[in-house]
């Protein structure tokens, strides 16, 4: 609740108190997301508000002293500089608050969760504001955010007993709060005075902060967790909510995080090892694309022109065998595709070994990291393994600029070709020599790119969910497992005699086997 409109009406009072006549000293970012306020009151003392405004938590401080740093800061709403507070305010029924300076101009704290910002107004128009992300605020007037509800006892009858209709405000928790008291089971008269009882309590509650099943909050009601701070004073309630939230919330909240991440990734790659192993036995079953080819060529004046299968004697196991063939090619053209693709096996046999091999020894690791993150008492603890949550930094181009599909796996980018022109474009354009380039062996299909501007090793779970990727948009998408190749893009070019979507892979770094999977 620590920027529901109840603790803000507090906030308002206290900063009314001691903001009036105070002038504008300083307005500054020197972090993202981040602005700092000073004031000096009439009393000679400094005041700090420091707003931070995440995308993932936002909330206000007060801390006792500020220092700028020396550079890398930027002056922010220069012409309040000096500037007296004439009077501080919440908007009615907003998470909101003002600071009114001479001459018509206002301040807006506008707490609004990951939406939260601070805009300046001139005579109740837009005259800027610190969030620049946050398009629709340049639209806001003064005017629009006070939120006029009728909250008589009539209106409160009218709604037939709804307090939401009326104090909207009181959100979830006040709710709950009112069904604890019992509020369904009383008349219409019972209600309006546990109602008013409760907004009575807002007024001067026990400011608590809490500890959740969803982290740390900030509650002015009764709660049934683990109360790590009381205080009435509304300051302090939040200089120790901020701090509680980043040295316990954020290590519960990334242990969660990282323990969920680490579990799928070690669910995954079991699932996958069985998958390799479930295709062995299909292969030791299964007839050598050798002996396929050889039985073709023994019988081909028995193969019927544009059959899509025959069925022949297999001379090498005994009995019958039905071979699958493509009626655009003649008997011995089949018989060569056979042999082409024994050609691969051995290879693909080696490379499977490989992958089973690699896979086993990512099990083990993933499982040592889960009991790392289990054991892990503090945040610091947890630092080598953020690396699983890594989030890279977003690129230039936005995702309505790019002409490729786009996808995003633990905090890695990858893109995808569209067509052949588009595979030209993304590979000899848009990547960089450092991005990693895959791309099903053998057929064809879309260029994939894993961006890597900070040219860090590549996690190996990444390169096998972009493999997955090249291999289901590619002519082996309808395969069990399809061979990928792997290398930086710098080992990849076009010569001009190449067709659209053709190139030359100077070297193979790597070549993996996945299931082609189409995700997001």
């Amino acid at each position: 609740m620590h920027n529901n409109h109840f603790f803000l009406r507090i906030l308002a009072r206290e900063l009314r108190q001691i903001l009036t006549y105070a002038r504008l000293k300083q307005c500054f970012s020197q972090e993202k997301d981040e602005l700092v306020i000073g004031f000096e009151r009439q009393n000679g003392q400094d005041f700090w508000i420091k707003c931070s405004f995440g995308s993932q938590f936002s909330s206000l401080q007060f801390p006792d002293e500020f220092r700028r740093a020396g550079r890398n800061s930027v002056d922010l709403f220069s012409d309040l500089l000096l500037h007296e507070v004439q009077d501080v305010r919440v908007f009615e029924n907003e998470r909101a608050i003002g600071l009114y300076f001479l001459g018509e101009q206002v301040l807006v704290l506008k707490l609004f969760g990951n939406r939260s910002n601070v805009i300046l107004f001139q005579v109740g128009e837009h005259q800027g504001q610190f969030q620049k992300r946050l398009g629709k605020d340049f639209d806001l007037t003064l005017g629009q955010l006070d939120r006029s509800i009728d909250q008589s006892y009539e209106a409160f009858q009218e709604a037939e007993g709804d307090w939401m209709a009326l104090y909207p405000t009181l959100g979830k928790e006040g709710g709950n709060y009112l069904q604890r008291l019992g509020y369904t089971n009383q008349s219409m008269e019972g209600q309006w005075k546990l109602l008013q009882q409760t907004l009575q309590w807002l007024d001067e509650p026990q400011i608590s902060i809490v500890e959740t099943a969803k982290g740390i909050a900030l509650t002015l009601f009764p709660n049934d967790g683990e109360v790590l701070y009381q205080t009435k004073n509304v300051f302090d309630a939040l200089n120790q909510f901020y701090s509680l939230h980043y040295s316990v919330g954020e290590f519960r909240r990334e242990k969660s995080l990282l323990m969920e991440t680490l579990g799928k990734l070690h669910l995954k790659a079991i699932h996958y090892l069985e998958s390799l192993e479930k295709q062995q036995v299909k292969r030791d079953s299964s007839l050598a694309y050798e002996e396929i080819g050889n039985i073709l060529m023994a019988f081909l004046n028995l193969i019927p022109s544009g059959a899509k299968s025959v069925e022949l004697d297999d001379f090498y196991h005994g009995g019958k065998v039905t071979i699958k063939l493509n009626p655009l090619l003649s008997g011995p053209e089949n018989a060569e595709n056979y042999y082409r693709k024994a050609k691969n096996f051995s290879k693909e046999i080696a490379q499977w070994e490989a992958t089973v091999a690699r896979k086993k020894a990512e099990i083990v690791e993933l499982g040592t990291q889960l009991k790392g993150v289990e054991a892990a008492q503090v945040r610091r603890e947890l630092k080598p393994y953020l690396q699983y949550l890594k989030v890279q930094q977003s690129t230039k181009q936005s995702s309505e600029e790019l002409p490729f599909k786009q996808f995003v796996t633990s905090g890695w980018t990858i893109w995808v070709g569209k067509n052949a022109k588009n595979n030209d474009l993304l590979t000899l354009k848009y990547a960089k020599k450092f991005d990693i380039w895959l791309h099903a062996r053998d057929v064809s299909g879309s260029h994939v790119i894993i961006r890597n501007p900070q040219q860090q090793t590549v996690p190996k779970h990444v390169i096998e969910k972009a493999a997955e990727l090249a291999a289901h948009f590619s002519k082996r998408a309808t395969e069990s497992l399809c061979p990928v190749i792997v290398t930086a893009k710098k080992y990849v070019r076009k010569t001009k005699d190449l067709l659209p979507g053709q190139v030359i892979v100077d070297r193979e770094e790597e070549v993996v086997l996945v299931r082609p999977n189409y995700w997001e």
